[in-house]
């Protein structure tokens, strides 16, 4: 199925969706290459214009815009560290299969942790504005994508589903936070820093 096809299907129609995705062959090089990598382009592309282009306000009162290497290196760190998330997102679904009685499979894992994510790529460009970043809360559609993919995809009985999810999104935050804390120290620490020292 195309990419754009498979977009709107799982955010329009995820009951329907979730069966064909679980019934598609292919490996987990395919689905990163095919839909992962090309959607999470969608913030990497969308913070690095919203950035250079447009700024944001510092406490000064100014519009501040990142130098283009500056945000060009930060765009891209965070698309390489969006994307290591999905795959250790995978690993941890995988993980904590066994306690929800739910299949251990890399790859089914993998399929739930890439299509649940594509409402947090697609509000990714509301990162044009950075004064719009508020909309990314509609990011949180995924959470019901998880749960309806679940059943269909992992095996999930229906009286695991709620706690697996939530164990799920729970792991989710602290990769989350992990990665962003790391990637703060070593890139963005430094470049907001100065323009709010100006």
């Amino acid at each position: 199925m195309k990419m754009l096809e498979r977009v709107r299907a799982i955010i329009l129609n995820p009951k329907a969706a979730w069966p064909a995705i679980r019934d598609e062959a292919g490996d987990i090089k395919q689905l990163f290459i095919n839909y992962a990598a090309p959607l999470a382009l969608i913030p990497a592309v969308s913070s690095f214009i919203g950035m250079t282009l447009i700024g944001f306000r510092v406490p000064a009162g100014y519009m501040y815009r990142l130098p283009f290497l500056e945000a060009l290196v930060g765009s891209v760190l965070g698309y390489i560290f969006n994307l290591a998330g999905v795959y250790v997102g995978g690993w941890v679904v995988k993980v904590l299969a066994p306690f929800f009685n739910s299949k251990a499979d890399l790859n089914a894992a993998m399929k739930l942790v890439v299509y649940s994510l594509t409402p947090v790529w697609l509000v990714g460009i509301f990162s044009l504005v950075p004064g719009l970043g508020i909309l990314s809360i509609l990011g949180l559609y995924g959470i019901y994508l998880l749960a309806v993919g679940l059943p269909v995809i992992m095996d999930t009985p229906p009286n695991k589903v709620i706690a697996y999810t939530i164990s799920i999104v729970i792991a989710g935050l602290v990769v989350s936070f992990i990665f962003s804390l790391v990637l703060a120290l070593l890139y963005y620490g430094p470049v907001f820093v100065r323009p709010m020292a100006v």
